[in-house]
């Protein structure tokens, strides 16, 4: 009986032989394999089996968080960089090393009618990077901070246009990936307005009423319970409010527009009838 070791020998040793009257040489392969990042990248499956002097298929291009792909080099320093388009795969297996850039992105500010306290401040970032925004200001009213929605205005200054308990965003997150659009939040100021209809024949007349107290950019609504208007009250015609008693000061009209942020003293002005 023939052993099978014998017949296996056999069979190798009539495969060669018939290789070699017909000419045919075993084709040489080696691997491909891909280095992307210690952390945070995601894998390259290996090449297995490649031709020498072949062309290697480009892999689909790796991704990580807070980086942008740049290409494969053949060495860790980046110095030699692969082109599928021209190199070929050499007689022994490689290593291609991704090459990666930090991203760069945008930070989008939407002042809301204000302005930046600084002339210089940033409008990019790397993913990593943390730093402190800068502040805006606003003539009329107070900066909130930067939150990632848009002011609600519908109530506005009733609401001051922020979700309750929401405290805004004073620094860009190092673990931020994306490009941030920033809004900015105003609390209109609100100001005390004090009133002295100063009717010629004093307070038992016409006496004071109580203070208000107004926000700013709101339109001037003294009340259902105050009259904009006291008409003639004994032998004298109301005609407004104003800022000072001799009547040469600005003038405040209901429904007019309040643009005031520090408390004031309105004065009633009568004619004789």
């Amino acid at each position: 009986m023939i052993s099978l070791k014998k017949t296996t020998l056999s069979l190798i040793a009539a495969t060669f032989l018939l290789g070699s009257c017909t000419g045919v040489v075993a084709e040489k392969t080696y691997n491909v394999y891909f280095f992307t990042a210690n952390t945070g990248a995601t894998q390259v499956d290996t090449i297995f089996d490649q031709p020498v002097g072949e062309l290697i298929e480009r892999p689909e291009d790796p991704t990580r968080d807070g980086f942008d792909f740049i290409g494969w080099y053949t060495d860790f320093n980046y110095t030699i960089a692969w082109d599928f388009e021209e190199d070929v795969m050499p007689e022994a297996s490689i290593l291609l090393y991704a090459s990666w850039a930090p991203t760069i992105r945008d930070i989008v500010y939407n002042l809301n009618g204000g302005t930046m306290n600084v002339e210089t401040y940033p409008t990019t970032f790397v993913p990593g990077q943390s730093f402190v925004l800068p502040q805006a200001r606003r003539t009329g009213y107070q900066f909130r901070g930067w939150f990632l929605y848009d002011q609600i205005l519908e109530n506005f200054p009733a609401n001051e246009g922020t979700r309750p308990g929401d405290q805004g965003i004073t620094t860009i997150s190092a673990n931020q990936f994306e490009d941030v659009i920033l809004f900015a939040h105003w609390s209109a100021i609100k100001a005390v307005v004090t009133f002295r209809p100063s009717h010629p024949q004093g307070t038992s007349v016409v006496p004071n009423p109580s203070n208000r107290v107004i926000a700013y950019g709101t339109i001037i609504n003294y009340g259902t319970n105050f009259p904009e208007d006291y008409g003639t009250v004994n032998g004298f015609v109301f005609i407004g409010w104003n800022s000072r008693l001799n009547g040469t000061g600005d003038w405040y009209a209901n429904d007019a527009i309040f643009i005031r942020t520090l408390a004031i003293t309105l004065y009633g002005q009568w004619q004789p009838v």
